[in-house]
């Protein structure tokens, strides 16, 4: 896998160009135990996954040779009939080998200067026998002082765990050993079931093909724990205030037990959505072994919802167990609604009363898309007025907010628990919002509209990256179309702080071809809001990527890969995972101060020319200056003009001129 690279100052582009057609792409959240990073995509046949950096795998010995076989004496025969024991006639109650293992160098692998990035030391093709549409992989927190180990399902140390919704309406779920197999185990798949010593829990849960998948794990307690009344949102139900002492203390020590390690063991929670039945959402529950998925076949729903409109997204929340919105699930649909889901929501008590079955589960909240705009001669009552679909939606802030990008291109943020820097007086209106797009709309952060900017009546912009951007929309004026790009999305990557303070958010933002970011959202939004009750520090603008190598492909997704403290206080953006049609492209950052960087050779090279003529003029003052250093000097002073004038024993030669009149 050889990639193409391309360099422009302290960035570079890595291209990986692949034969067949890619659907999604991500990076496993925890590295492999060689220290290697893995990379998950979807394609046409399979899931592809590549190990990036880390120790590389060491290169098999030679096999021995073979004995040379005896040769046929004449006179002599042996008429016994040789059996040869063949791999193909294995007993069908034959106990399944086991994965073979690679062996890795002592040290990771020293990177060139020229070529700063890690090389790729293993790539297979996973083949499922039918195309791969989505992919998706759970959060796997890293263990540390305030997360011990022991909070963390032990199968996320051996495994990879990941799910794929597949183009024959199944939805699978695979888990497979961290570290890269050895080269030799690809010339030959282990067993007919297993090929690198993967195991595949097939679903079938749909009838048309689902639309996407998310999955985060959870305690096999819930949803029988008592809840944290200050981490759970508002729901429906009043709040008991007539418990009696007895029973505070009965809850206190069962919050008190939710705290503590938990002894029951995991799940790992799932969900997936269709369109089927005008909008379908199902919730998956399996067991988390030690080393695999403990299931019983038939699989059924844990829940089962029927929506108003197929969703256009799902995904379950940041946060992580043991808090308590960690199942809270997001539900957006074309119709600009967005709502939160709690599957482990306590049931509602009026329900309960009138006699029917109590279950988990409720809708918690709610929120709204913006109006879509009306032309000037348009007609249409207010009545009538539409929401902007939603293309794409990500938590934020450890679930306690919600970023949004709506298909003409606005985006914005929704406080959730209203626990901003500046809540909206409507809670489900926007509380930051903006515009990405070459059709430059604007927009204000307290929700209202605003009109569209003319494009004939603005000066250019006065940089010249967004001064071409704009040369046909000065002069020709703004077009009116209103098509919907071919795609857009939302990517957010976390940074835990070491304390347990609140965590820096990267949000990258793609709508069509352009690529925006945000390096810190919590900083954005705090210095908008500032801006805007009437700070003299101008408003932030989101800051776009340019000259991504997309060579006319879409985007497909984009991933950010995981980060460290030190790099996010220099302010080193997240390296990023482009997947278009038919490539990967990894957007990196460099602090080579060679290489490819001409401004840093020339600079090298002033310096150690500065460092040699101060040598020779001193050893030429002192009269031990060799014939080669005499020559440096005399191609120094050629070049730079000055002539020989400091070498001669008198002052400059001085030209007069006669008088014309003479």
């Amino acid at each position: 896998m050889k990639p193409v690279v391309a360099t422009k100052g302290k960035s570079v582009q890595i291209r990986y160009e692949l034969p067949h057609r890619v659907h999604d792409a991500t990076p496993y959240p925890a590295k492999a135990p060689n220290g290697s990073t893995i990379l998950l995509y979807a394609h046409d046949t399979g899931v592809g996954i590549v190990w990036r950096g880390g120790r590389p795998i060491k290169k098999s010995a030679s096999p021995p040779k073979q004995p040379p076989k005896p040769q046929k004496v004449n006179g002599t025969s042996n008429d016994a009939i040789m059996i040869i024991d063949s791999d193909d006639d294995e007993p069908a109650n034959a106990a399944p080998q086991p994965a073979p293992e690679a062996e890795f160098e002592d040290e990771e692998e020293e990177l060139d200067p020229d070529q700063p990035y890690p090389s790729v030391i293993q790539q297979l093709s996973l083949s499922l026998n039918t195309e791969v549409l989505h992919i998706a992989v759970p959060q796997i927190p890293t263990a540390s002082s305030l997360r011990p180990a022991e909070t963390i399902p032990p199968i996320f140390g051996k495994k990879m765990v990941f799910t794929v919704i597949c183009a024959d309406c199944t939805v699978r779920v695979i888990t497979m050993p961290l570290n890269p197999p050895p080269h030799s185990a690809k010339e030959r798949c282990l067993n007919a079931k297993s090929q690198f010593g993967e195991d595949i829990v097939r679903i079938h849960g749909h009838q048309s093909i689902a639309r996407g998948v998310t999955m985060t794990w959870t305690s096999k307690g819930e949803p029988g724990l008592e809840r944290e009344p200050e981490d759970d949102m508002d729901v429906d139900d009043e709040v008991d205030t007539s418990a009696t002492p007895g029973r505070r203390r009965k809850k206190q020590q069962n919050r008190s037990r939710s705290q503590t390690h938990n002894t029951d063991g995991y799940d790992l929670l799932l969900a997936t959505h269709s369109a089927e039945m005008g909008g379908l959402l199902k919730i998956w529950r399996l067991e988390l072994g030690e080393a695999s998925l403990n299931v019983a076949y038939p699989i059924a729903p844990y829940k089962t919802l029927t929506l108003r409109k197929p969703a256009s997204c799902v995904a379950f929340s940041t946060a992580q167990y043991p808090k308590s919105r960690h199942s809270q699930l997001l539900i957006t649909d074309s119709s600009g609604a967005a709502r939160v889901y709690d599957p482990f929501a306590p049931a509602s008590r009026k329900r309960s009363a009138s006699g029917g079955q109590a279950q988990s589960g409720a809708f918690v909240s709610m929120f709204r898309s913006t109006f879509e705009g009306f032309k000037n001669d348009s007609y249409t009552p207010v009545v009538l007025a539409a929401r902007k679909p939603i293309i794409d939606a990500a938590w934020t802030s450890d679930g306690h907010h919600i970023l949004a990008l709506l298909a003409d291109g606005e985006w914005g943020v929704w406080d959730v628990d209203r626990s901003g820097p500046s809540p909206p007086a409507d809670p489900a209106a926007f509380s930051l919002r903006g515009f990405v797009g070459t059709s430059e709309k604007e927009g204000s952060t307290n929700g209202a509209s605003s009109p569209k900017r003319s494009g004939r009546g603005s000066l250019a912009p006065m940089t010249p990256n967004t001064r071409r951007r704009k040369e046909d929309t000065l002069f020709h004026g703004s077009s009116t179309s209103t098509a919907v790009p071919t795609g857009g999305g939302v990517s957010v990557a976390s940074l835990l702080s070491a304390n347990g303070g609140a965590p820096e958010d990267s949000v990258i933002i793609w709508y069509g071809s352009e690529i925006y970011r945000i390096a810190d959202l919590a900083k954005f939004w705090a210095r908008t809001a500032s801006s805007s009750s009437g700070n003299s520090l101008p408003s932030p603008s989101l800051a776009q990527i340019h000259d991504v190598s997309l060579l006319g492909e879409s985007i497909t997704s984009i991933t950010q890969f995981e980060t460290t403290v030190q790099a996010s206080r220099m302010a080193i953006p997240r390296d990023a995972l482009i997947s278009t049609e038919h490539r990967l492209i990894i957007t990196a950052s460099t602090n080579r101060p060679l290489g490819r960087d001409l401004n840093a050779m020339f600079a090298q090279e002033q310096a150690e020319g500065e460092t040699a003529r101060r040598t020779d003029q001193a050893l030429l003052s002192q009269g031990e200056l060799d014939v080669g250093g005499l020559d440096r000097l005399l191609e120094d002073m050629e070049g730079s003009g000055t002539g020989i004038k400091n070498l001669t024993l008198g002052g400059p030669r001085k030209v007069l001129f006669a008088n014309s009149a003479a």
